[in-house]
């Protein structure tokens, strides 16, 4: 793999593995929403990297969300159960920004925390795997 893809692939580690920090901070801080949000662009930005090894970058969301699909949910790379926790999770993410009056629980926020936890576990496990970081 060409090491300017792996340095790229690592600073959206980086990225993931802050942003789902703060998302579990946001939990004991009872900022259900504010979690909510960190956690999909937890998501989000390991199935970036994930993209970067096929050389695809996407520009928006849902662009991501259909090459994550196409390249890796289509080809069994992924089990299904991966594509339907980013599309749970980016549908919750997109409530809580733009419908005017969203309020999570503390039993959603914590389901999607722990979802975004898996889901980076085994995107992370993928990309060791191809010796992508």
């Amino acid at each position: 793999m060409d090491e300017s893809i792996r340095e790229l692939v690592k600073v959206r580690i980086e990225k993931t593995e802050e942003d789902i920090d703060t998302a579990t901070e946001l939990l004991s801080l009872k900022r259900y929403r504010a979690a909510v949000n960190r956690a999909y662009y937890a998501i989000f930005s390991v199935t970036t990297a994930d993209l970067l090894t096929k050389k695809l970058e996407r520009s928006k969301h849902t662009g991501v969300e259909a090459a994550f699909n196409q390249y890796f949910i289509k080809p069994k790379i992924f089990d299904i159960e991966y594509g339907k926790i980013f599309d749970y999770i980016r549908t919750k993410r997109e409530e809580s920004d733009y419908t005017v009056k969203v309020i999570f629980d503390k039993k959603t926020a914590e389901t999607i925390v722990r979802d975004a936890k898996k889901y980076i576990r085994e995107m992370k496990k993928y990309l060791r795997s191809i010796d992508a970081f």
